[in-house]
């Protein structure tokens, strides 16, 4: 029952740190770039003389979430406010104690 116990807690260990970093490094950073067609369609409408609109030639943003992934980062979110709220406490009980 420990082994199961320690297995269980160092599986949601490793879980809670790689969804913590891969948030933290920029991995789901949305950023606005434009493709070739997109880039293309562009110097077309200028050759033209169309009227150029920006939103025109950037393509919406993928969502790749799914439900897993979203509840990893709610717990993950939970998980650090918890751990946040308790170093707080500790650090304002030793804070007390000097």
């Amino acid at each position: 029952m420990n082994k199961l116990f320690k297995g269980i807690i160092i599986i949601v260990l490793i879980f809670f740190f790689s969804l913590f970093f891969s948030r933290y490094n920029n991995y789901y950073e949305n950023k606005k770039v434009l493709t070739d067609s997109a880039i293309e369609r562009f110097e077309k409408d200028l050759k033209e003389g169309k009227e150029i609109v920006a939103s025109n030639y950037i393509e919406e943003d993928k969502n790749y979430n799914n439900r897993i992934s979203s509840i990893g980062i709610k717990a993950s979110k939970i998980i650090e406010g918890t751990f946040n709220k308790g170093m707080r406490f500790l650090m304002k009980y030793i804070e007390k104690l000097q």
